[in-house]
């Protein structure tokens, strides 16, 4: 069976209640769409996109995605929650400069993981009521992830300088970065957030942003 569908070029100006004729076109053809609200009001407003973060500016552990590692944020997904991990944005900054030369690369390291045994966690936050909860994953900040698996996968955010001679930093940086999906989290598998170096006197702050979604 074959359904003809039409479409009007240009704008349309309707009112409420109104039943228009035809799919907005572009000049060239191709079907217009346009968001209506912000890209993840939905998703936000349904109560599927959480958040973990570091507010209280502090030192990192040196992380490079190592088994049993200390990243600054973590994000477990336990085997058997049902549900994918969508990961829309990471973001860290640096709140007190180092006191002494070095450098810290930050990524995100994601992979297939053990069971986390760790028992210090930090509560995801749900985005449309602003407060811990609702999420099946399982959130870490700046503890050892005990039983973790190394992870293999990278996702390079960017670095942090100090030369304490030249006396001055240089942030080469993509925060926040904006995933938007490329990063996915399925059941028995974990996210984590960490730099390279824990640089002297050097405090951070970060968060990660996803989207849970059913299987």
């Amino acid at each position: 069976m074959t359904i003809q569908v039409s479409g009007q070029v240009g704008p349309v100006v309707v009112s409420d209640g109104t039943t228009a004729n035809g799919l907005r076109q572009a000049k060239s053809g191709e079907l217009m769409v346009s968001e209506v609200q912000a890209r993840y009001y939905e998703q936000n407003y349904r109560g599927n996109l959480f958040s973990l973060s570091v507010a209280t500016a502090a030192a990192i552990t040196a992380y490079t995605g190592g088994a049993a590692g200390t990243p600054q944020i973590a994000l477990w997904n336990p085997s058997g929650s049902n549900r994918n991990a969508i990961i829309i944005s990471a973001n860290y900054a640096n709140v007190v400069a180092a006191s002494g030369a070095g450098t810290a690369t930050w990524g995100l390291y994601y992979g297939p993981t053990a069971a986390i045994t760790q028992s210090t966690k930090t509560t995801p936050v749900q985005g449309s009521t602003l407060t811990a909860g609702g999420s099946v994953m399982t959130g870490f900040t700046n503890v050892a992830l005990t039983g973790s698996t190394a992870l293999t996968n990278v996702m390079p955010l960017g670095a942090y300088y100090w030369a304490t001679a030249a006396s001055a930093a240089v942030v080469s940086s993509v925060a926040p970065a904006f995933i938007d999906g490329m990063i996915l989290i399925p059941p028995g598998s974990m996210v984590a957030l960490g730099g390279s170096a824990a640089l002297t006197s050097a405090t951070w702050i970060g968060s990660l942003v996803w989207i849970e979604t059913p299987i």
